[in-house]
C-alpha cells in the first residue's frame, strides 16, 4: 500500500469544502460618522488664545538657561543624525 501525503489532494472525487461567508451586518445608527464631534474640536481649536503666556514664559527660562538642553541630548542627537547620514548614503 503506497500512501501519499498532499494535505491540498483529496483521495476521494466527492470531497469538497463548504465555505459559509458571513453577511456583514447593516451599521447601526451608532456606528455612523458623526460630525458633530469635528466640529466642536474645531470650534475649541478657534476659541483657542494664540498666544499662552504661560508657555512664553517657559521659552523665555530656557532661551537664558545656558544648560539648556544638557549635553547628554546634544549628544545623543548628533550621533542619531550621524546614524541617519550614514544609512542614506
Amino acid at each position: 500500500m503506497e500512501i501519499e501525503f498532499n494535505p491540498g489532494r483529496y483521495g476521494e472525487p466527492g470531497v469538497s469544502q463548504n465555505i459559509t461567508r458571513k453577511v456583514a451586518a447593516a451599521p447601526a445608527a451608532a456606528d455612523k460618522p458623526s460630525f458633530e464631534r469635528a466640529r466642536s474640536v474645531g470650534r475649541a481649536l478657534s476659541e483657542a488664545p494664540e498666544v499662552r503666556p504661560e508657555k512664553v514664559e517657559e521659552a523665555r527660562v530656557y532661551a537664558a538657561d545656558v544648560k539648556y538642553p544638557p549635553d547628554e541630548v546634544l549628544d545623543r542627537l548628533s550621533h542619531l543624525l550621524a546614524l541617519k547620514l550614514r544609512n542614506s548614503e
